[in-house]
Order: structure tokens, then sequence, then C-alpha cells
């Protein structure tokens, strides 16, 4: 259902305050954590080279993403939606990441409504398929454990064959609906049911086989990039380069993408900190300040600072999308 409402000229902007406090009080939490000295000490000893590495490997994510995005906006039904129009607007949408689903979704409704004329609904439920594919994507990541922990290929080969069933099953429209009419009536679940009939009534071609497999193999790219990341930055702190490095990185990302994904938290914030430090300090030798710092180091190259670019669009072209009119539309569920 489509509510309108009246919309300040910052309201946008104020919609973001909360995440960005969290964000921030996350990364001084870790430092603390993990001793504010002996984290410092790490930034002092790091390799800031690989650093830089990692940012370009985030841009690569990006890259991966937009493409996943433009895709599903075309396969969706937003015809005539050129590149540039694309891309201008898949930056903008950084910051709304740091909102709730609800609110980010709806705003990226709202621009995407007032740049192509496509339906608000029609428009939000895209963008929810494109965060369908990310978990499933997320989900097939954690098979390349199997380079950091090769005797337990049996686990990460059922996690293969559960993902390609995934697809398959939700091919079966009377099966899904079967399992949705079930899962309504589960507390845990009840609340995204409606979520997933509205995709499935406004963008059912994006449940085609064909297309929900390609964009879970081009978000698979995009988040290897990012996994990748997270090795560049243990190899800064004085890591060597192994192929069980390589694995620890992505099962690391993988795990604590996923507890982000089916947490409340917008953009995981909060969620994927915790989850990243804990398992390093796990996989490497129990230093705290070690981890704290890779997470810091990590989350700054692949969150922080696309949020900023994106911040910075937002605020220099935000009329293009009509964010500062005086009237919005949010959809309540």
């Amino acid at each position: 259902m489509v509510k309108k409402m009246n919309v300040k000229s910052n309201f946008v902007f104020k919609q973001l305050t909360p995440g960005i406090i969290l964000g921030f009080a996350v990364l001084v939490g870790l430092m603390i954590l993990g001793g504010a000295n002996k984290v410092s000490e790490q930034f002092l000893q790091f390799h800031w080279a690989y650093f830089f590495y990692a940012i370009l490997l985030s841009i690569l994510n990006y890259f991966f993403r937009f493409l996943k995005r433009h895709y599903c906006l075309n396969r969706g039904g937003v015809g005539n939606f050129s590149l540039s129009n694309s891309f201008h607007l898949f930056l903008a949408s950084f910051p709304l990441s740091v909102t709730s689903m609800k609110v980010g979704e709806s705003f990226k409704g709202i621009w995407l409504n007032r740049i192509s004329g496509i339906p608000v609904e029609k428009a939000v439920s895209i963008f929810l398929v494109d965060h369908l594919s990310d978990g499933l994507s997320v989900f097939l990541l954690t098979v390349f454990g199997t380079i950091a922990f090769p005797r337990l290929w049996p686990a990460f080969l059922t996690v293969l064959v559960l993902f390609l069933l995934a697809i398959v099953f939700i091919q079966i429209r009377p099966a899904v609906q079967n399992f949705l009419n079930i899962s309504e009536k589960l507390p845990l679940l009840s609340r995204l049911v409606p979520i997933a009939r509205s995709c499935m009534d406004h963008s059912p071609d994006l449940f085609r086989f064909g297309p929900l497999f390609l964009s879970s193999i081009l978000g698979l790219a995009s988040w290897i990039a990012d996994g990748a990341a997270l090795f560049m930055i243990l190899i800064g702190l004085g890591y060597p380069a192994t192929w069980a490095l390589v694995g620890t990185s992505i099962l690391v990302f993988a795990f604590s993408m996923l507890m982000g994904i089916l947490s409340a938290f917008p953009a995981g914030v909060g969620v994927m900190e915790v989850a990243i430090a804990a398992l390093l300090t796990l996989f490497l030798g129990f230093m705290p300040e070690v981890a704290a710092a890779a997470t810091i180091l990590f989350r700054i190259a692949t969150f922080w600072v696309g949020f900023l670019i994106g911040l910075l669009i937002l605020y220099t072209t935000g009329k293009s999308f009509g964010v500062q009119n005086s009237e919005g539309r949010i959809i309540e569920s």
C-alpha cells in the first residue's frame, strides 16, 4: 500500500543519522575492545599500499553490483533506462544502506519512479529481488571455504547443492506458494512473506531460472572482490599471502555478510563488524588487536568510502531525484 506523506527537504539525510552514529560507535568500540594502544600500533605498522588495493577491489565489487542492478532493472520492466541514469541512481543510493530496508528501498523506488515512471511498488520489488540474489550469492560464497578447510568439503558441497536446489525450487510456483502459506504462520518469517509475495507478483520475470542464476553469479563475483579486499588488509597487517589465507578471508567475509543480512540492522552495521572481528580472532591465533584493526580498515575501505562518495553525489545532485520536493511516498508493509 502506498501512503503519501509530507517530507522536509532534509528528510532523507535525517534518516541516515542513526546508521552513521551506530557505525562510528562500532568502530570506536572495536578500538576499545582490541586495546586502543595496541590497535593504533597495528595501524602504524600497516602497509598502506594494501589499503589502496582493498579500495580498488571494493570498486570492482561496485562494478559487478551495478551490472547486476542494471540487469535487474531492465529485466524487471524498466524500459529505456540509460546506463548513465542507472549508474547515477546506483551511486546516489549508497547512503541509504545505513537506513532500514523498508525506508531505503522505498526511497529508491520513489526516485526510480520519478526518473522512469515505473510504479513505485514494482520498482521496490525489483530492488528487493536484487537483495534476494545477494543472499543467494553470499550463501554460495561460503563454498570457497574449502580453500582454507579442505576437510570440510562435504559441508561446502552441500551448500552448493542447496544453492542450485533453491533456484530450481523457486521455479515451481505452486510449491513456493505452499511454502509461503506455511511460513507466514511462523513468527520469524511472518513479516517477510508479504514482501516475498509482492516481489513475485510485481516482478515474476526476475524469478525465472536464467535471470535469478545470472544475477546470483554477478553477485558472487562482487562479493568475491570484497573477500579479496579483506585478504589484502590481512597481508598489509603482515600475514603471508597463502591460499589458506584466501579461503579464510572469503569464508570470514561470507559468514559475516550472512549474519548482517539476517540481522535487522541496516547494511549489517554492528553485526558484520562484530562477526568479522570475532572470526578473525578465532582463526588468526587469538590476537584481538589485529582482528580489530583488520575489521576497521576493511569496513572503511569497502563500506564507508563508498558511503561518502554516494553521500556527496546524493547531496550535490539529489534534486534530479526529487528528494528535496515537498512531497514523498513511503511504501508501507
